[in-house]
Protein backbone atom coordinates (compact mmCIF):
# COMPACT_ATOMS: atom_id res chain seq x y z
CA UNK A 1 0.00 0.00 0.00
CA UNK A 2 1.48 3.33 -0.92
CA UNK A 3 -0.16 6.55 0.34
CA UNK A 4 1.51 9.44 -0.36
CA UNK A 5 -0.12 11.11 3.20
CA UNK A 6 2.89 8.96 4.54
CA UNK A 7 5.62 8.63 1.62
CA UNK A 8 8.69 6.63 2.36
CA UNK A 9 11.30 8.72 3.92
CA UNK A 10 14.72 10.01 2.25
CA UNK A 11 16.94 9.03 4.74
CA UNK A 12 16.65 6.81 8.68
CA UNK A 13 18.45 9.83 10.03
CA UNK A 14 17.16 13.39 11.01
CA UNK A 15 17.53 15.86 9.55
CA UNK A 16 16.39 13.92 6.31
CA UNK A 17 17.47 17.22 4.24
CA UNK A 18 20.27 19.21 5.60
CA UNK A 19 21.75 21.96 3.90
CA UNK A 20 19.89 21.46 0.91
CA UNK A 21 21.21 17.76 0.03
CA UNK A 22 21.00 14.22 1.35
CA UNK A 23 23.55 14.01 3.76
CA UNK A 24 25.65 11.09 2.80
CA UNK A 25 23.16 10.37 0.59
CA UNK A 26 25.36 7.31 -1.32
CA UNK A 27 26.00 5.46 1.89
CA UNK A 28 23.46 5.86 4.16
CA UNK A 29 21.73 3.26 6.43
CA UNK A 30 18.49 2.04 4.79
CA UNK A 31 17.71 -0.22 7.74
CA UNK A 32 14.43 0.99 9.07
CA UNK A 33 12.89 0.78 5.87
CA UNK A 34 12.80 -2.94 5.62
CA UNK A 35 10.04 -3.21 8.26
CA UNK A 36 7.91 -1.01 5.99
CA UNK A 37 4.38 -1.91 4.16
CA UNK A 38 5.04 0.34 1.89
CA UNK A 39 8.70 -1.43 0.72
CA UNK A 40 9.52 -4.58 -0.91
CA UNK A 41 12.11 -6.25 0.04
CA UNK A 42 14.32 -9.40 -1.65
CA UNK A 43 17.78 -10.29 -0.24
CA UNK A 44 20.15 -12.93 -1.11
CA UNK A 45 20.92 -15.13 1.04
CA UNK A 46 24.89 -15.04 2.90
CA UNK A 47 26.94 -14.55 0.47
CA UNK A 48 30.30 -17.05 -0.08
CA UNK A 49 32.68 -15.14 -2.02
CA UNK A 50 33.33 -11.66 -2.96
CA UNK A 51 31.10 -10.53 -5.54
CA UNK A 52 31.82 -7.37 -7.65
CA UNK A 53 29.11 -5.51 -9.87
CA UNK A 54 30.29 -3.22 -12.54
CA UNK A 55 28.95 -0.91 -15.09
CA UNK A 56 25.27 -0.55 -16.17
CA UNK A 57 22.66 -1.10 -13.69
CA UNK A 58 19.05 -1.74 -15.33
CA UNK A 59 16.19 -2.34 -13.63
CA UNK A 60 12.72 -4.08 -15.10
CA UNK A 61 9.75 -4.33 -13.01
CA UNK A 62 6.58 -5.77 -13.95
CA UNK A 63 4.03 -3.75 -11.63
CA UNK A 64 0.02 -3.14 -11.64
CA UNK A 65 -0.69 -0.18 -9.67
CA UNK A 66 -4.54 0.22 -8.34
CA UNK A 67 -4.43 3.28 -9.50
CA UNK A 68 -3.77 5.83 -12.70
CA UNK A 69 -0.29 7.02 -11.73
CA UNK A 70 2.82 5.72 -9.53
CA UNK A 71 6.65 6.49 -8.97
CA UNK A 72 8.79 3.44 -8.98
CA UNK A 73 12.15 3.63 -6.89
CA UNK A 74 14.78 0.40 -7.29
CA UNK A 75 17.32 0.78 -4.23
CA UNK A 76 20.96 -1.99 -4.80
CA UNK A 77 21.82 -2.34 -0.81
CA UNK A 78 24.91 -3.69 0.94
CA UNK A 79 23.87 -5.76 3.98
CA UNK A 80 26.79 -6.36 6.58
CA UNK A 81 26.71 -9.16 8.73
CA UNK A 82 25.66 -9.00 12.47
CA UNK A 83 29.60 -9.17 13.59
CA UNK A 84 30.69 -6.34 11.63
CA UNK A 85 32.76 -3.59 14.16
CA UNK A 86 32.31 -0.46 13.97
CA UNK A 87 34.69 2.00 11.84
CA UNK A 88 37.56 3.01 13.76
CA UNK A 89 38.02 6.10 11.46
CA UNK A 90 34.11 6.52 12.29
CA UNK A 91 33.85 7.96 16.14
CA UNK A 92 30.56 9.34 15.34
CA UNK A 93 28.47 6.86 17.96
CA UNK A 94 25.34 6.73 16.08
CA UNK A 95 26.62 4.66 12.53
CA UNK A 96 27.12 1.17 14.25
CA UNK A 97 27.62 -1.21 11.01
CA UNK A 98 26.65 -4.43 12.68
CA UNK A 99 23.83 -5.33 10.53
CA UNK A 100 24.17 -1.98 8.31
CA UNK A 101 22.10 -1.52 4.64
CA UNK A 102 24.58 0.66 2.84
CA UNK A 103 22.61 2.33 -0.61
CA UNK A 104 24.96 1.07 -3.08
CA UNK A 105 22.53 3.14 -5.90
CA UNK A 106 19.15 4.25 -6.20
CA UNK A 107 16.95 5.35 -8.49
CA UNK A 108 13.50 6.67 -9.28
CA UNK A 109 11.42 6.38 -12.01
CA UNK A 110 7.73 8.56 -12.66
CA UNK A 111 5.92 5.73 -14.35
CA UNK A 112 3.70 8.03 -16.67
CA UNK A 113 7.04 8.73 -18.43
CA UNK A 114 8.21 5.01 -18.65
CA UNK A 115 7.84 4.93 -22.11
CA UNK A 116 9.12 8.82 -22.91
CA UNK A 117 9.52 12.17 -21.72
CA UNK A 118 7.42 13.68 -24.63
CA UNK A 119 4.36 11.79 -23.95
CA UNK A 120 3.59 11.16 -20.40
CA UNK A 121 0.62 8.28 -20.24
CA UNK A 122 -1.48 6.81 -17.26
CA UNK A 123 -1.51 3.89 -16.69
CA UNK A 124 -4.52 1.28 -16.83
CA UNK A 125 -5.37 0.22 -13.29
CA UNK A 126 -4.93 -3.30 -12.57
CA UNK A 127 -3.12 -4.29 -15.70
CA UNK A 128 0.32 -5.67 -15.74
CA UNK A 129 2.82 -3.66 -17.43
CA UNK A 130 7.04 -2.96 -17.74
CA UNK A 131 8.83 0.01 -16.34
CA UNK A 132 12.28 0.03 -17.16
CA UNK A 133 15.04 2.39 -16.79
CA UNK A 134 18.95 2.53 -15.68
CA UNK A 135 20.09 3.38 -11.91
CA UNK A 136 23.36 5.22 -11.84
CA UNK A 137 26.51 3.35 -13.17
CA UNK A 138 28.07 0.47 -10.38
CA UNK A 139 31.33 -0.33 -9.54
CA UNK A 140 31.34 -1.60 -5.73
CA UNK A 141 32.29 -5.18 -4.43
CA UNK A 142 30.03 -7.32 -2.37
CA UNK A 143 32.27 -8.76 0.54
CA UNK A 144 32.03 -12.40 1.28
CA UNK A 145 29.86 -12.44 4.28
CA UNK A 146 27.24 -9.85 3.22
CA UNK A 147 24.07 -10.09 1.39
CA UNK A 148 23.28 -7.94 -1.52
CA UNK A 149 19.39 -6.68 -0.81
CA UNK A 150 17.31 -4.67 -3.57
CA UNK A 151 14.34 -2.24 -1.60
CA UNK A 152 11.75 -1.55 -4.21
CA UNK A 153 8.99 1.66 -3.00
CA UNK A 154 6.73 4.45 -4.75
CA UNK A 155 7.91 7.13 -3.06
CA UNK A 156 10.89 8.72 -1.67
CA UNK A 157 10.02 12.17 0.47
CA UNK A 158 11.29 15.15 0.19
CA UNK A 159 14.22 14.10 -2.06
CA UNK A 160 11.58 13.60 -4.91
CA UNK A 161 7.99 15.04 -5.00
CA UNK A 162 5.40 13.15 -3.84
CA UNK A 163 3.14 11.45 -6.72
CA UNK A 164 -0.73 11.90 -6.51
CA UNK A 165 -1.11 8.37 -7.50
CA UNK A 166 -3.90 9.79 -9.89
CA UNK A 167 -3.11 10.76 -13.28
CA UNK A 168 -3.45 14.66 -14.17
CA UNK A 169 -1.83 17.21 -16.68
CA UNK A 170 0.39 18.73 -14.46
CA UNK A 171 1.33 17.13 -11.05
CA UNK A 172 2.62 20.43 -9.52
CA UNK A 173 -0.69 21.82 -9.95
CA UNK A 174 -2.60 18.83 -8.26
CA UNK A 175 -5.27 19.03 -5.79
CA UNK A 176 -5.07 17.52 -2.45
CA UNK A 177 -8.03 15.38 -3.57
CA UNK A 178 -5.68 14.00 -5.97
CA UNK A 179 -3.30 12.28 -3.51
CA UNK A 180 -5.22 8.87 -3.09
CA UNK A 181 -3.46 5.71 -1.42
CA UNK A 182 -2.36 2.78 -4.46
CA UNK A 183 -2.20 -0.90 -4.21
CA UNK A 184 1.90 -1.42 -5.77
CA UNK A 185 1.82 -5.03 -6.99
CA UNK A 186 5.40 -6.32 -8.22
CA UNK A 187 5.29 -9.07 -9.99
CA UNK A 188 9.02 -11.49 -9.23
CA UNK A 189 7.58 -15.01 -11.09
CA UNK A 190 9.44 -16.92 -14.05
CA UNK A 191 7.02 -15.30 -16.16
CA UNK A 192 7.38 -11.54 -14.88
CA UNK A 193 10.88 -11.88 -13.43
CA UNK A 194 11.26 -8.11 -12.30
CA UNK A 195 14.67 -7.60 -11.45
CA UNK A 196 18.26 -5.88 -12.14
CA UNK A 197 20.29 -6.18 -14.98
CA UNK A 198 24.36 -5.53 -14.29
CA UNK A 199 27.40 -6.93 -14.75
CA UNK A 200 28.93 -9.61 -12.47
CA UNK A 201 33.01 -8.58 -12.64
CA UNK A 202 34.21 -10.97 -10.29
CA UNK A 203 32.38 -13.80 -8.16
CA UNK A 204 29.54 -15.85 -9.28
CA UNK A 205 26.46 -14.77 -10.55
CA UNK A 206 23.91 -13.89 -7.95
CA UNK A 207 20.03 -14.64 -8.12
CA UNK A 208 17.16 -13.70 -5.42
CA UNK A 209 16.45 -17.62 -3.99
CA UNK A 210 12.38 -18.44 -4.44
CA UNK A 211 12.47 -18.13 -0.54
CA UNK A 212 12.79 -14.16 -0.91
CA UNK A 213 12.37 -11.89 1.87
CA UNK A 214 9.32 -10.29 1.41
CA UNK A 215 6.94 -7.67 3.70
Amino acid sequence: MSDPATPVPSRCRIPTIQGFTMYQYMSDDQRCFAERRDVITFSTDTLTADVTLAGEITARLYVSPSTTDADYVVKLIDVYPMDEPDSPYRPDTTVHYAGYQQLVRGEIMRGRYRNGFEHPQPFVPARVTTVQFRLQDVLHTFKKGHRIMVQVQSSWFPAFDRNPQRFVPNIYEAKTSDFIPAVERVYHTPARPSGLEVEVLTGTAVTVPPSYQYR
